[in-house]
């Protein structure tokens, strides 16, 4: 039976059609970060979970014959102005529980913060590692499970904030928005006192974004509240779904990263190939 996924492709509408962010260096630490790539000549990848399209322009740029970039929302029209200028990008709507790829198809694929928006995220990794070539890599990042007093909050918070309407939460995430310059300025305070402050707000409005940009701040905060669904992982429920896809060659990319700004998040950030 198909679950409904309605509130999805309304949030990933409005979020990425509204919020059109390109932040060219940042984008491309993180890309660099959590793809752990750096030349895609020749190769044929798949972006899973495009939204507006601001990995696919970093990946395009890296010599690639051709990046698709799929979304479930209308975020692909985003996705689609965004790109106009790559001849060797496409852009197609497409749910990743159910891919519209054949297998062996690309030779990379990346999904960075989408599967755990997905009703059930080890059944649309396995999906996609389908559609990899012998030899084909895929790169996740997901949101990490937190203690479990601040999974209360969590659950706390989304209970309310995954029923109300979404043109309502993003009113609200722009009233928030302050909250997480406050969040973030006595987080980096010297102050061992006002740090500890600044710690126990956050885990009180966790999923308000600490980003330096406050165009970004909102959308980050829309992101986290307005989605019906946001799961979150262990390390080794992660890389069990690596181990039972029958990857090889299973990197941890979360280790020495070098984050953009202070308060970007960790997650678990694996990258897995096919054999052959």
């Amino acid at each position: 039976m198909a679950v409904d996924q309605s509130r999805t492709k309304s949030t990933y509408s409005l979020q990425w059609n509204r919020f059109r962010i390109l932040r060219p260096e940042e984008d491309r630490v993180t890309f660099r970060n959590r793809t752990g790539l750096t030349d895609l000549t020749g190769c044929v990848v798949l972006d899973a979970g495009c939204g507006m399209g601001r990995y696919l322009r970093i990946a395009a740029s890296m010599g690639p014959n051709q990046v698709i970039g799929v979304d479930l929302s209308r975020a692909v029209d985003a996705a689609r102005d965004l790109t106009v200028e790559f001849a060797n990008v496409t852009v197609v709507q497409g749910d990743l529980l159910r891919p519209p790829f054949g297998p062996n198809t690309f030779d990379h694929i990346y999904a960075l913060g989408v599967l755990d928006h997905t009703p059930d995220p080890k059944a649309a990794f396995l999906a996609l590692c389908r559609t990899l070539k012998k030899g084909g890599r895929i790169a996740i990042w997901v949101y990490p499970r937190e203690k479990p007093m601040v999974e209360r909050v969590i659950k706390v918070h989304r209970a309310v904030s995954s029923r109300l309407p979404v043109p309502v939460l993003l009113g609200l995430s722009r009233l928030m928005a302050p909250i997480g310059a406050i969040k973030r300025r006595l987080m980096a305070t010297p102050s061992r006192v006002v740090g500890r402050l600044g710690v126990l707000l956050h885990a009180l409005t966790i999923g308000v974004s600490m980003h330096p940009d406050p165009e970004v701040r909102v959308c980050d905060t829309l992101d986290w509240y307005a989605p019906k669904y946001l799961s979150r992982h262990t390390f080794d429920e992660v890389r069990e779904w690596f181990t039972a896809a029958g990857l090889v060659e299973i990197t941890d990319l979360s280790l020495d990263q070098s984050h953009y700004h202070h308060g970007q998040g960790n997650g678990i950030n694996l990258a897995g190939r096919r054999p052959g």
